[in-house]
C-alpha cells in the first residue's frame, strides 16, 4: 500500500524531528512512501529552488504533489504548522476520496482544516506528542486502511452502461462517483423511513 506524507516546509525547524519520525513510523509499518523530495532539502534550499526556477518550477511542483496525493492509497499530512498549501493538498486528498489523515503536534490543532472534513468520513485527525507519536501513527494507518475504498465489478446491460454514461458525463462525474452517490441517497432515505 502506498502513503504520501508532506508537511510545511516552513515549520521543519520546529516540528522536523517529528516529521521524520512519522515517516519513519510508516516505513516500518510496511507501507511505500509515494516519491517526495519533502527531505531532500532544507527549507532555505526549497524556497530557493522555487524562487529560482520561476512560474514553471511552480507549475512542476504543483503537478507532482498532485500526482502523489492521487498515486497513493492513504494521504497524510502534519498540520502542526499552518500552511495554506497543505491546506490546498488535503482539500485535493479529501476531493477524491482518499483516506486522509491530519497530525498535529500537541496543541496545534488545525482548527480550519479540520472544517474541511465537515460530513467526511475519509478525514482522520490526531494529535501526538514526544511518548505516543509511533501508536498515534499506527493508530491513524489502521484507521485509513479500514476507510479506504473497495473495489468491486458488477456487470449492466449495454443500455444501463450507455445511460449511466451519459449522466454521469452530463454531471460532470464519473461512473463510480455517480453510482456511490445513489446508494448514499438511498442509503438517507431509508434511515428517513426507519426513523
Amino acid at each position: 500500500m502506498k502513503v504520501f506524507f508532506t508537511a510545511s516546509q516552513g515549520g521543519k525547524k520546529s516540528f522536523g524531528r517529528y516529521y521524520t519520525k512519522i515517516l519513519e513510523e510508516i516505513k516500518k509499518q510496511g507501507f511505500n512512501i509515494v516519491k517526495d523530495d519533502f527531505f531532500s532539502y532544507s527549507p532555505e534550499e526549497y524556497y530557493k529552488k522555487l524562487e529560482l526556477g520561476g512560474k514553471k518550477a511552480n507549475q512542476e511542483l504543483f503537478r507532482e504533489k498532485i500526482s502523489s496525493i492521487q498515486e497513493a492509497d492513504i494521504n497524510i499530512f502534519d498540520c502542526s504548522f499552518h500552511s495554506l498549501s497543505i491546506g490546498y493538498m488535503v482539500q485535493k486528498s479529501l476531493e477524491i476520496n482518499k483516506p486522509t489523515i491530519l497530525l498535529f503536534y500537541k496543541d496545534n490543532e488545525p482548527y480550519f482544516l479540520e472544517g474541511a472534513g465537515d460530513g467526511q468520513d475519509k478525514l482522520i485527525t490526531k494529535s501526538y506528542n514526544d511518548k505516543n507519536i509511533k501508536s498515534i501513527v499506527r493508530e491513524a494507518l489502521d484507521l485509513a486502511k479500514e476507510r479506504r475504498d473497495k473495489r468491486f465489478n458488477f456487470f449492466i446491460n449495454p443500455k444501463l452502461l450507455g445511460y449511466l454514461e451519459k449522466t454521469s458525463k452530463h454531471e460532470g462525474m464519473t461512473k463510480s462517483t455517480f453510482i456511490r452517490n445513489l446508494i448514499l441517497e438511498h442509503m438517507r432515505k431509508s434511515q428517513v423511513k426507519n426513523a
